[in-house]
């Protein structure tokens, strides 16, 4: 049994709560709340978990993070007499406005000339047509117009001198006919049919009783009349409680009626907001006038009632939806183009559930089990994925950014699509069946198509309109370099460039201006003759890759504070920056290393550590001294080194801790094939966790 509130089974006012609440207090559980008016309070993570709230009001109220579990919504007992008065008064319309029809219909049948018979044959078929249309249509807008073909043709058939007559049939038996579609939808929601019954029969007499000239024989019609629009009712009754969409409008309107005086959320800030196992009959979560009903990541696992509560616009309207919040159980089931927006569904079950095209942006799937799922063109942006289990979904164009959250996710392989191809593969991931996920693997291979754009480059690589292109870009954007080039990759004729993007960057804009500046630049070539040959010559994207030594051989990019590797592995940094054909000798890549280093401050960052110039010194020393490193990788080493002071003068900033990071991942990368002897090898084991501590 749990530990009961401090206020268990006190009666609080809402001033009570509000005082004790701005003095710190949060714990109100077991608390008798009802008829309370907490309208515009702020209550952001207080406890009302267990509290008694019926008739309360929340009226734009900020709610964030409370719980409310296992709470009691609904309506005070005098609240329930007033909705019981008012379902009875809307029967007795109904049953009055029954009577009289049925006792005209009756009068002109029996009592009247024979000219007046033909009103009273066209009020029978009225009403035998509208509650068939009922019947096979439902309540909507399709209906009211079978209604008024209806009563089109029951006026016409009418004799001349029986128009008058008919009319009003036709319009008694109309409002005969939605008073008991009123009074099926109170009685739905409220649970008052017996008691709306009731009122309707004696409704029904008074009704026949005021037409003039009434006797036994028109009393037989009017209780006719009622009796068939008693089993309408019922029959509108049942198919509202099972959840007819033909009878939705009927149904919403029952829900306000039986809200009224209930618990009221309506405009609140529900966002976080717990109401696991709390029962919400005659409650209402519809937007108010001021602002709509927030309800992004609420619980609403084991709610009771839920579809006795009045939904507003939130998604809980689809009873899909709806079960699925309640339960936490998809198994199996299908929830395609489902809205399913900010929705919290942590730790739910969902093996193989159908999510194809659904919303899910903003959702809370923590923990979820969504083995087997199918997200093919799922929206997921600023999804929380955390912990989810996704080994064997198929994740078929799903829509994901950097505000998607795939963290710690459990998964050992996933299908990139929904079919399978004309060789029967599903584009499984890892490619190797016999190859599992390995812990974060997931999140490195979705997570680095964030962090990516890329840029297909018909026939080939021109060498000066790719200058241009990379130019144009390093120039707009100061994070750009040539290391955001992350590779080539030959489609047929085309050649696919893959370059890395800052955080923040707009990729459509990246991509746009790039094509701008390269078209423009193969535009103004020369003649034809020339664009080919220089088209040719790039063909090659082997040697693309290999330090651009075909495609930039001739390629100057001029920038500030960058670094650039050129075709052999040597490196040019600091200052205006050239990539250039020509070969730095270790010499002179030395000295620009040193002059780099030197730039870095010589304060330690305490007492008795070193510093990152000290740090750095001692990296080029060992490369330098390693006989076991080729010239070309100790070049590529002192590039790394000049990446690191980059990096060092301005270690703050994000971009330059990742340029940090690749770089020390670059030397580890030269080291590890060599024997433990090289200098370089343990000299980087002893300096690059601490050079890396200081970002």
């Amino acid at each position: 049994m749990t530990e009961r509130g401090r206020y268990h089974g006190q009666r609080l006012g809402a001033r009570e709560v509000l005082q004790y609440y701005a003095l710190g207090e949060r714990d109100f559980r077991g608390a008798v709340l009802s008829g309370d008016n907490f309208c515009n309070a702020d209550l952001s993570g207080a406890n009302f978990s267990e509290t008694d709230i019926r008739s309360t009001r929340f009226v734009n109220a900020t709610l964030r993070g409370v719980k409310l579990c296992h709470a009691y919504g609904g309506l005070q007992w005098w609240w329930w007499w007033c909705q019981l008065a008012l379902v009875g008064m809307i029967a007795a319309l109904s049953g009055l406005l029954q009577g009289y029809a049925g006792a005209l219909i009756g009068v002109l049948l029996v009592h009247s000339q024979l000219i007046n018979v033909a009103a009273g044959i066209a009020g029978i078929v009225f009403v035998a047509v509208v509650f068939r249309a009922i019947a096979y249509q439902g309540f909507k807008l399709k209906t009211l117009g079978s209604f008024a073909i209806a009563a089109a043709v029951a006026v016409t058939f009418a004799a001349a001198g029986a128009i008058g007559d008919a009319i009003v049939v036709v319009v008694v038996v109309g409002g005969a006919v939605a008073g008991s579609a009123a009074v099926a939808a109170t009685g739905a929601i409220t649970g008052a049919g017996v008691v709306a019954g009731g009122f309707t029969f004696v409704g029904a007499i008074a009704g026949a009783s005021t037409l003039r000239g009434a006797d036994a024989s028109t009393f037989v019609f009017a209780f006719m009349f009622a009796g068939a629009s008693f089993l309408l009712a019922v029959y509108i009754n049942r198919r509202i409680e099972s959840g007819d969409p033909k009878f939705e409008n009927l149904r919403l309107m029952g829900l306000t009626i039986a809200a009224l005086g209930g618990t009221t959320f309506s405009g609140a800030d529900l966002t976080k907001a717990n109401f696991a196992h709390t029962c919400l009959k005659n409650t209402s979560f519809a937007d108010s006038q001021q602002r709509p009903t927030i309800s992004t990541h609420a619980r609403w696992h084991q709610a009771q009632k839920l579809d006795h509560a009045r939904l507003g616009t939130s998604n809980l309207q689809d009873p899909r939806v709806r079960a699925l919040l309640i339960t936490l159980n998809g198994i199996d089931q299908n929830f395609s183009n489902a809205d399913l927006c900010g929705v919290n569904l942590a730790g739910a079950q969902l093996h193989r559930i159908n999510f194809r095209g659904a919303n899910l942006n903003g959702a809370m799937l923590q923990g979820a089990e969504l083995q087997g799922a199918k997200l093919t063109e799922t929206q997921c942006i600023g999804t929380d994925f955390t912990a989810t289990q996704l080994t064997g979904a198929c994740l078929e164009a799903w829509h994901i950014d950097r505000t998607t959250i795939l963290k710690d996710i459990d998964c050992r392989y996933v299908y990139l699509l929904e079919q399978p191809d004309a060789r029967g593969d599903y584009e499984r991931r890892p490619h190797n069946p016999d190859k599992d996920f390995q812990s974060g693997d997931f999140e490195k291979f979705f997570k680095d198509t964030l962090d990516t754009v890329q840029i297909l480059i018909r026939n080939g690589v021109n060498p000066e309109s790719f200058k241009a292109a990379l130019q144009s870009l390093v120039d707009i954007h100061p994070n750009f370099s040539a290391d955001a080039i992350r590779g080539f990759e030959r489609k047929g004729e085309d050649v696919l460039v893959t370059l890395e993007v800052p955080e923040g960057v707009d990729k459509g804009k990246i991509e746009r201006l790039w094509d701008e500046v390269y078209e423009a630049r193969l535009q103004a070539a020369t003649t034809r003759a020339e664009l080919e040959a220089e088209r040719h010559r790039s063909q090659d994207i082997k040697e693309v890759a290999l330090g651009f030594s075909k495609v930039l051989s001739s390629l100057e990019i001029h920038t500030v504070n960058k670094s650039i590797k050129t075709g052999d592995g040597s490196v040019y940094a600091g200052g205006d920056l050239s990539l250039t054909g020509s070969t730095l000798n270790l010499g002179e890549i030395s000295g620009q290393v040193r002059n780099q280093i030197n730039q870095l401050p010589s304060i330690a960052p305490s007492e008795g550590q070193p510093s990152l110039k000290d740090l750095l010194s001692r990296l080029k020393n060992a490369i330098e001294q390693d006989t076991e490193l080729s010239e070309i990788e100790k070049k590529e080493a002192l590039g790394e080194v000049i990446k690191l002071a980059e990096a060092g003068r301005k270690r703050e900033e994000w971009s330059m801790q990742r340029m940090a990071k690749r770089a020390t991942d670059a030397l580890n990368s030269i080291t590890e094939p060599h024997s433990e002897v090289s200098t370089l090898a343990n000299t980087c084991r002893s300096l690059l966790p601490k050079i890396m501590a200081l970002f």
